[in-house]
Formats: C-alpha cells, sequence, structure tokens
C-alpha cells in the first residue's frame, strides 16, 4: 500500500479490491503511476531493488518492502505478484488460501 501512494502520480487513482477467488481471498492494489519498466519486473521481490525512483533523494524507502510482503504472504500458503504497463497501470495481486472450518 504505501508502494502504491509513494509511486502513483500526482492526482492519479489508487483502487483497493478484495474478492473471494475459489479457496482463496484475492486482494489488488492498483495504482496510475509511471509502472514498472519490463526488465526490472522479474526482481522486484529481491532485496534491495529499487526502481527509477531509487536515486531520488526525496523517495524514502530501501528497497526491502516488496521481499517481506512476498514472505508474509508465502508464510500464510498464498502468492504475491506484480502486473505493470509501463506509464499506465501497476497491480499488486495477493491470494491467500481461504480458512477451512
Amino acid at each position: 500500500m504505501d508502494n502504491a501512494l509513494k509511486y502513483n502520480r500526482p492526482g492519479g487513482e489508487l483502487c483497493l479490491a478484495l474478492r473471494s477467488a475459489g479457496d482463496a481471498a484475492e486482494f489488488r492494489i492498483t495504482n496510475t503511476g509511471e509502472g514498472i519498466a519490463p526488465e526490472l519486473l522479474p526482481r522486484v521481490f529481491d532485496r534491495f531493488v529499487r526502481g527509477n525512483h531509487g536515486a531520488d533523494e526525496n523517495m524514502q524507502g530501501s528497497g526491502v518492502g516488496l521481499t517481506i510482503c512476498q514472505w508474509i504472504v508465502h508464510g500464510h500458503g498464498g502468492t504475491i505478484r506484480i502486473g505493470s504497463e509501463p506509464g499506465r497501470l501497476t497491480t499488486v495481486t495477493v491470494l491467500l488460501p481461504l480458512a477451512t472450518q
């Protein structure tokens, strides 16, 4: 969520969605920021990886947020993925298994 806000464009949109997807809960975060370069997408969950804003002194962060998110999601038996259309949209999708009763 922090990245979706931080990397959105001024006046951009942020959309949160939660739905049931079979035996999982699907949570999506979409923003209208610059997007993620295609060559960076395979590495976004690696530690200390930052996008174009990594050199921006005003943009705080160390590049471990998505790594931590992935650890948490995997720890709960889920999956996390990111899709991005540069200059248009970035979407993070988290699937977490629903509890069985």
